[in-house]
């Protein structure tokens, strides 16, 4: 006989979906705080925030859901949701990691940190891949903030530079191809460019390579 797995196995052990953010500001406030503190005990779990189109907005992990919530009421999110969702999690779960996965699986435009979850594989799964379709590797799974697009397009990574010939590296930063594969085989190529001042010039041929 298949043995029934009890309550207490879960790792969600409540839930309470789509809930207005009504009830965190107006009179009903006290009733829903109330209900909050008798149905989570715990009030260790999961939040989603959801945005007036009903799209997820922000995903976030709390020892408190109750007062997390009301801090983002008047924090840097709090014209970006109206609805919320709460989950309650064991005390054994842990919070980061499905908080991360949540993250990493909905990418929601709200939630700038990266949070770590699992070993990245992308380096492993390069050595299984011709150099020519690494490309088709995401450089990360979980979403970048607006700010920071700039920077990584302006950025010189070992990667891009496999995309153009030694030799027209080398014809750039003024030395012989050979001593350009001696560092890029060490791993040094990136310091030499940087140290030779040579990073405008680098960029202005990845561009012209890419174009």
């Amino acid at each position: 006989m298949k043995k029934r797995k009890r309550p207490e196995d879960s790792l969600i052990s409540a839930h309470l979906a789509k809930i207005q953010r009504a009830l965190l500001e107006g009179e009903k406030r006290p009733a829903f705080l109330a209900f909050l503190d008798e149905n989570l005990a715990a009030k260790h779990g999961i939040y989603a925030l959801y945005d007036k189109r009903d799209r997820l907005y922000y995903a976030g992990k709390a020892a408190d859901l109750p007062k997390r919530l009301n801090h983002h009421l008047r924090d840097s999110h709090a014209d970006s949701w109206e609805r919320m969702t709460l989950f309650q999690v064991t005390k054994s779960a842990n919070v980061a990691q499905l908080e991360g996965l949540v993250i990493a699986a909905a990418q929601p435009p709200g939630n700038t940190q990266k949070p770590r979850i699992g070993q990245d594989l992308r380096k492993n799964l390069q050595r299984y891949l011709r150099r020519d379709a690494n490309d088709q590797i995401a450089d990360a799974i979980y979403a970048e903030r607006p700010d920071q697009v700039d920077k990584l397009a302006k950025r010189v990574t070992v990667k891009k530079l496999s995309r153009i010939s030694q030799s027209r590296l080398a014809h750039v930063l003024g030395i012989s191809q050979p001593r350009v594969s001696q560092l890029i085989k060490r791993k040094l190529i990136r310091k030499y460019i940087r140290q030779a001042g040579k990073r405008d010039a680098v960029l202005l041929l990845l561009q012209k390579a890419s174009a």
